[in-house]
């Protein structure tokens, strides 16, 4: 692909369509895609993501002479049609105009390679096939590949297989029910869920008790239960109406458990250990289905016979299961930054349920082979069991004992919300066979959507799909483009954590699929995993970094010269930029545009204060096939430029003040990246010269600051003061909430102290909090005001504005030159549009919030006014 590409193009309506392209996508996060519910996979970027980037790595820009501003407003213009942003309509439900698409292209795109070789489910090559372009998706994980067969391959090479698939799934749940549905039979209302509680002894008095973190049941109709002592030091249930305060109640929070009897505080080491020794749980309560929903019961003598004749059926079949290779003896792999299951002295992947919860898993493990069996063409076979699997896998992750119940919606949530498997001290168990969240028919309904989904005609070419690792050369071939969203550092330890579904999915599959390994591979898992190397976290890291440096070096040869890479990258910390630096650098790529994708709800960010959110940076790179040398005394001019230039590309205030800090940083990381990997070489006029690059990273930082500070007052950091330049900033980017380490990094840009703020902030475990006007500790006259520091004279005149009216803000401007009205009046006016733009995007504003809005208005109408100090004259005064 010679010439450069529109997303190669650095223009504010590139910019502005990633902006949409990213509302899109936080749109396209809650209504879920129908192929993200075959099977949960921990990374999956958003369709229109893969669309957008397919589109704008792809489709030339206008040619030198035609680079006008109104010829790229048509181009973009034309793909924004053709990603299908439509406010009516999710994207991804849309099919793209193929014919559209090749009237914009120099070349025909199904000669044109393009691949991902950590394609995880596939979703980014999913829009590429779909484009008609030739797909080539690799991943190293087995459970990633088999999905990508089952979205990328199968649903159009079989026309008819969601009605096959949902037949075979409608028996698999029959031949399970008439095996299992005894044990969940019932007088009266039938059983959606059961809760449990595991429970330990005190130490102190001997009491059983009950592990809850709260009393709810379902919060909204204040529904919850009780826990009465018994004289034989065990305990009974009572369900109803709760207080605020007894649904939220606990007996075990913080690591801690409190005894229901004595009070004394229960420590985590003997609550785990009796945990590990006894395994003692109970049932507290049955939800059952009325005719208005749901409700909640006691169990019932029924219900618990059930379970222990279940608990006998399993024991009296276990050596014929372990026979028949139908229990994952496996030991459990654990990831160090989730709650460690062999704390609680589970150590095989089998005791991650409870007996009848096994029973269900291995009951389905024994029909789908079964069912597969039955089917004469092998290969079909082997196609359907995939789905059927995918049935299995699916309820373990919505039927075990990392079930939460989620009493806001009085519904389980799956073990997976945390993102790995852990123990829920009260945790709910699904009734596999009757039409609920997680249960088997909800699940097979989601898997026969899904393949309708891919079915409808959505996938052009076939694409090819891989199971191998990046660092080995062999499974790269010669390519045009590679848009790929590699591992981040510890983010995921895929190897360990998908051995959840593997070694369910391996016994279910291994027979049709000669290729898949035995157990997860880990070797070339490239994830920073300190439980691969003791603990050790620099081994780890270094395992990383090297591994991605061999990666990114067989990406360079696999990519032809005039090839193009587009990489997606989602940290936020400046040494994690300094890393991919380095990576690209020695691979020799140079990367030639920056752009930000965010799929999480603005809303939701700026109401939890929470700035470091699901943002990701594009980041295109060309190969640099031609040594280019440097010196870096003269790349930090360039590199303050280019930022000074993010900025001026942001047309207006308003628009300035609707992105996230998060996405302004990332941009000027991606600035400092674009200068510095245009060279295989830098230099230094200084002997002693040691590359610095992270640091240059950081300075990159305080100068975006700073430069913020400029354009939204017209003033630089000093002459505004450094402390309003900190608090003002903190207040409309931040939200008034700050990591600690986030408020370090701004009060080194403006070079302040946070200690010196301690009149304004208030600072607590989870970071630190702006005072509002009534918390601040404020000057309490008028001439003891600084008339350096503009946010005390803000709060100040907030307060008076509060207490005696917006009038005596007028008298005191009137009277005091220590304060600066037209300052002010700038900062009001800057808090009132970010005040604006929150309930734009749907932040609801707290109640202080609200407060200082109204105050502000009434401070804005008297700023605005025309008044004279005591003692000015007027311009009438010296012609009278």
């Amino acid at each position: 692909m010679k010439g450069e590409r529109l997303i190669e193009v650095e223009d504010f309506e590139v910019l502005k369509l990633f902006e949409d392209i990213s509302e899109e996508a936080r749109k396209e996060k809650l209504a879920v895609p129908p192929i993200n519910k075959l099977l949960y996979w921990w990374t999956r970027k958003p369709l229109v993501v893969g669309r957008a980037l397919a589109l704008l790595s792809t489709i030339p820009a206008p040619k030198d002479g035609g680079m006008t501003p109104e010829k790229i407003g048509e181009v973009v213009a034309e793909v924004r049609r053709l990603i299908g942003l439509n406010p009516n309509e999710r994207a991804y439900k849309s099919h793209p105009d193929s014919e559209g698409y090749r009237k914009l292209l120099d070349f025909d795109p199904s000669s044109v390679l393009v691949m991902d070789p950590f394609a995880g489910q596939g979703n980014l090559m999913f829009e590429v096939a779909g484009l008609g372009l030739k797909a080539i998706a690799m991943d190293y994980n087995p459970v990633a590949y088999v999905l990508m067969k089952a979205i990328l391959e199968y649903p159009k090479k079989y026309p008819n297989l969601a009605e096959d698939v949902e037949k075979y799934g409608k028996e698999l749940i029959e031949r399970t029910k008439k095996e299992l549905g005894k044990f969940y039979e019932r007088e009266g209302r039938k059983a959606l869920n059961y809760i449990w509680c595991w429970c330990i002894r005190c130490p102190y008095c001997g009491q059983r008790v009950p592990l809850t973190n709260q009393m709810w049941l379902d919060k909204n109709r204040k529904i919850g239960y009780r826990f009465k002592v018994t004289e034989d030091k065990n305990f009974e249930v009572e369900i109803g109406v709760l207080s605020e305060e007894e649904g939220n109640s606990y007996t075990q929070k913080g690591g801690n458990a409190i005894c229901i009897n004595c009070r004394n505080t229960i420590s985590y080491e003997h609550m785990t250990r009796d945990i590990a020794e006894r395994r003692d749980k109970e049932l507290i309560a049955v939800v059952v289905k009325n005719r208005r929903g749901k409700d909640f019961e006691l169990p019932s003598e029924e219900d618990y016979r059930n379970f222990e004749e279940a608990v006998r059926y399993l024991k009296e079949n276990w050596d014929r299961f372990l026979e028949e290779d139908l229990i994952p003896t496996e030991d459990l792999k654990e990831d160090w930054r989730c709650s460690r299951p062999s704390t609680y002295g589970l150590r095989k992947w089998h005791e991650v349920f409870t007996e009848r919860q096994l029973l269900v898993m291995i009951t389905l493990l024994k029909n789908i082979r079964e069912i597969a069996r039955e089917i004469e063409d092998r290969e079909y076979a082997k196609v359907v069991a995939t789905y059927l699997a995918f049935m299995l896998c699916n309820h373990v992750n919505n039927n075990c004992i990392g079930v939460p119940w989620n009493v806001g919606r009085s519904e389980t949530e799956h073990a997976l919300t945390f993102r790995c498997p852990r123990i829920v001290y009260n945790f709910a168990e699904v009734n596999p066979f009757i039409e609920a969240r997680g249960s088997l028919p909800n699940i097979l309904n989601n898997i026969v959507k899904g393949i309708e989904f891919v079915v409808r005609g959505r996938i052009q070419n076939d694409p090819e799909l891989k199971l191998g690792s990046a660092l080995n050369p062999n499974n790269f071939s010669k390519v045009d483009l590679i848009i790929t969203d590699p591992p981040y550092l510890d983010d995921v330890a895929y190897g360990e954590i998908s051995e959840f579904f593997y070694v369910w999915l391996y016994r279910a599959l291994k027979d049709y699929y000669p290729e898949l390994p035995q157990p997860t591979p880990i070797d070339e898992d490239l994830v920073l995993s300190k439980g691969r190397f003791g603990g050790n976290e620099s081994l780890a890291k270094a395992f990383y970094i090297n591994g991605m440096k061999k990666a990114f070096k067989n990406i360079y040869n696999a990519l032809k010269d005039d090839g193009l890479l587009v990489v997606i990258f989602a940290h936020s910390s400046p040494e994690a930029w300094n890393m991919l630096l380095e990576i690209l650098r020695e691979a020799k790529f140079r990367i030639t545009s920056s752009y930000v994708v965010h799929t999480e709800s603005i809303a939701n960010v700026l109401a939890r204060g929470k700035t470091s959110f699901m943002s990701s940076i594009i980041v295109p790179c060309r190969k640099i096939t031609e040594e280019k040398e440097a010196y870096y005394e003269s790349l930090i001019p360039q590199v303050e430029s280019e930022i000074k230039k993010i900025l001026d590309r942001i047309k207006s205030e308003d628009e300035l003040l609707e992105i996230p800090i998060t996405d302004l940083l990332i941009m000027t990381y991606g600035k400092v990246l674009e200068v510095l990997t245009q060279y295989t070489k830098i230099k230094s006029y200084d002997p002693n010269f040691k590359p610095d690059f992270e640091g240059l990273i950081k300075d990159a930082r305080d100068l975006i600051l700073r430069e913020l500070v400029r354009k939204i007052t017209g003033k630089s950091p000093k002459a505004l003061g450094p402390e309003t330049s900190f608090l003002l900033v903190a207040k409309i980017f931040y939200g008034g909430k700050l990591p600690s380490d986030e408020a370090l990094k701004l009060s080194k840009a403006y070079g302040v102290k946070i200690e010196a703020l301690r009149n304004y902030l208030r600072r607590g475990k989870d970071g630190i909090t702006l005072l509002s006007f009534k918390e601040a500790k404020l000057p309490s006259k008028p001439e003891e005001v600084s008339k350096d520091n503009l946010y005390q004279q803000l709060l100040f005149l907030e307060k008076v504005a509060f207490e005696s009216g917006v009038s005596a803000v007028k008298t005191i401007l009137q009277r005091y030159d220590n304060f600066k009205p037209s300052d002010v009046e700038r900062i009001v006016d800057l808090l009132l549009k970010s005040y604006a733009i929150k309930q734009n995007k749907g932040v609801k504003l707290s109640n202080k919030e609200k407060e200082e809005m109204e105050i502000l208005k009434g401070m804005q109408d008297v700023l605005r006014g025309k008044f004279v100090r005591v003692g000015e004259k007027t311009l009438e005064d010296y012609f009278t």
